[in-house]
């Protein structure tokens, strides 16, 4: 399955980033930026049929569930939007 990092390069909104800074409490905009961008990289796609297109990225080791809007300019992911929470494995219910 193709990740976002494979469909060519991503950019962050100020928006997408400001969203970051407030779930995850990051050093300022810029470096919320890097940390998003980073954690996109392996990003799985949910359904690129639409417009915008929604992705996620969900990892035990990060701690983060995040799911993302992403806007086509070219072979540029413009990511406009986000929602993160935090992730965790489910205990068994017995």
């Amino acid at each position: 399955m193709t990740t976002l990092s494979e469909t060519g390069q991503i950019r962050i909104t100020q928006a997408a980033a400001l969203r970051w800074l407030a779930a995850a409490g990051s050093e300022g905009v810029e470096a919320a930026r890097a940390e998003l961008l980073d954690l996109l990289l392996d990003a799985q796609p949910i359904d690129r049929e639409v417009e915008p297109e929604r992705w996620r990225a969900r990892s035990l080791s990060t701690g983060w569930d995040i799911s993302v809007s992403v806007v086509r300019e070219g072979r540029v992911a413009v990511v406009v939007a986000i929602n993160a929470r935090p992730y965790q494995r489910r205990r068994d219910r017995r």
